[in-house]
């Protein structure tokens, strides 16, 4: 199949979060596979520093009367995937991807209706003739419009299909309903059926309105999408969309994530011989000046701060928790009022906790594998990646019961032998707390703890599945 990834962020290129991950094994298994797929993507000052590119062509945007500019496209190699960069210094020539300073850009979206728009013609530039063209998130929201409605009667795209990805359902770029025109939107779809919310434009229902098919992250997130409570508003949409709409699992990136070949840990280990665990767990302790114990549980946390994570109740927990012969570790970036608690935290508490605000790759390495244990307590998540990595680097995962996380952990509940981490369900204080007090006495039984540890890491979700599921959605479309 000759398939086109248009993506907003390409792992390797320039990362904000795990779609970036996922656009990335899914090209690179997508290739592996036998099938034609390239990339485009915006030209983001960041992408264009780190890839050399050569310009291939230069084209103009004609969204509306009032919305026409110019741009060129770049092409460069990864891994052998060929990948289209949408070039126009107004638009991407910037510091970020999506924000500066925390605040969203108040131009996201013309920039990314432009990247929609510029990504068509594209394919005509360079003779790609896609069988598929795959959208990921509201930033390809405009994608599968203009393809049905702007370019409905191109011969060029007349067998072209389209499939949105919905990473997560929470944003999805509302905008006044005055940037029809703008945005090249006809008043007829501006309606409840396609683009209308209130008085606004919502560009993902708009682009899970036109796909031909929608997929989400995980199976156990599809579910709650198709709920009032679970879906951020979408429920309406999806319900009507149901036959089009599934959930895949995404993949885990072995390659990068395995602690037999890890080569940022300061020693490497697999389930016949946990000795390097050992080693990363005394030095996770020696570089953040925490006491070097081997019979202290470590707990650790890389995640980015924000609602969803679930800080609002675990922070109260580790106020009580910490009072415990423990060590927690937490690493991310993101909302301030949350980086503050957890600095305050491990101010009060300096020899059992410890906060590094930033995203670092090797401590984050260092920190999933000399932990004990790992903290995930979503208020909702959509797949996850992290309890993933855990449970290969035999890091017995602690997450909440919803989508992706119910998906493959199973909880050490009733005293299951089988079980892969640790799970509660409601998104309180105690129901996480009952969980880590439960981790804590486990830990002591070395005979369980081996066993957990043992099923984690016997775990595999090989993103080869996932890809062969994708394709099994794009042969799919009538």
């Amino acid at each position: 199949m000759k398939i086109l990834l248009a993506v907003s962020e390409l792992a390797g290129i320039v990362k904000n979060g795990g779609l970036a991950d996922v656009a990335s094994a899914l090209a690179f298994w997508m290739k592996k596979l036998g099938h034609d797929v390239r990339v485009v993507m915006p030209g983001y000052r960041e992408a264009l520093d780190s890839l050399t590119t050569d310009v291939v062509g230069v084209g103009e945007v004609i969204v509306s009367p009032w919305f026409r500019t110019g741009y060129a496209i770049r092409e460069g190699d990864f891994q052998g995937i060929p990948v289209y960069f949408i070039e126009h210094s107004h638009y991407f020539d910037r510091a970020g991807l999506y924000t500066v300073d925390g605040e969203g850009f108040g131009d996201n979206a013309e920039r990314f209706a432009f990247f929609c728009r510029a990504a068509l013609p594209v394919c005509e530039m360079v003779d790609f003739q896609p069988d598929v063209i795959h959208g990921h998130d509201w930033q390809s929201g405009l994608l599968s419009f203009y393809l049905k409605v702007h370019e409905g009667s191109n011969p060029f795209f007349f067998n072209t299909r389209s499939v949105m990805t919905i990473h997560n359902g929470a944003y999805q770029q509302s905008i006044d309903g005055f940037m029809m025109g703008k945005l090249g939107i006809d008043p007829q779809y501006f309606t409840p059926d396609y683009f209308k919310e209130g008085n606004r434009i919502n560009l993902l229902k708009g682009g899970i309105a036109f796909s031909d098919k929608i997929t989400t992250v995980s199976p156990g997130y599809a579910k709650e999408l198709l709920t009032e409570k679970g879906s951020h508003g979408l429920s309406h949409i999806l319900q009507r969309r149901q036959q089009d709409f599934s959930g895949i699992l995404n993949g885990c990136d072995y390659e990068h994530w395995d602690p037999a070949t890890d080569a940022l840990l300061p020693a490497t280990y697999s389930i016949d011989n946990l000795e390097g665990k050992s080693i990363c767990k005394r030095t996770l302790q020696e570089s953040l000046r925490l006491k070097v114990d081997s019979e202290v549980p470590i707990y650790g946390m890389v995640s980015r701060l924000s609602e969803q994570k679930g800080f609002a109740y675990l922070v109260p927990v580790l106020w009580e928790f910490l009072q415990k012969d423990i060590q927690v570790v937490l690493q991310g970036s993101g909302d301030q009022a949350v980086a503050k608690e957890l600095d305050h935290l491990s101010r009060v508490f300096p020899d059992k906790c410890k906060f590094i605000e930033a995203y670092d790759n090797r401590l984050a390495h260092l920190i999933e594998a000399g932990s004990d244990f790992f903290l995930m307590p979503s208020l909702f998540e959509p797949c996850g990646l992290n309890q993933l990595y855990s449970m290969r680097y035999g890091t017995l995962p602690i997450v909440r019961a919803v989508g992706g996380l119910a998906d493959t952990v199973t909880g050490f509940m009733d005293g299951n032998m089988e079980a892969t981490g640790f799970m509660f369900g409601s998104a309180a204080p105690s129901a996480l707390l009952n969980s880590l007090n439960q981790t804590e006495v486990v830990y002591r039984d070395q005979e369980i703890m081996d066993r957990l540890i043992a099923n984690a890491m016997s775990t595999s979700f090989s993103w080869e599945h996932s890809a062969r599921e994708y394709l099994t959605v794009y042969t799919s479309i009538e």
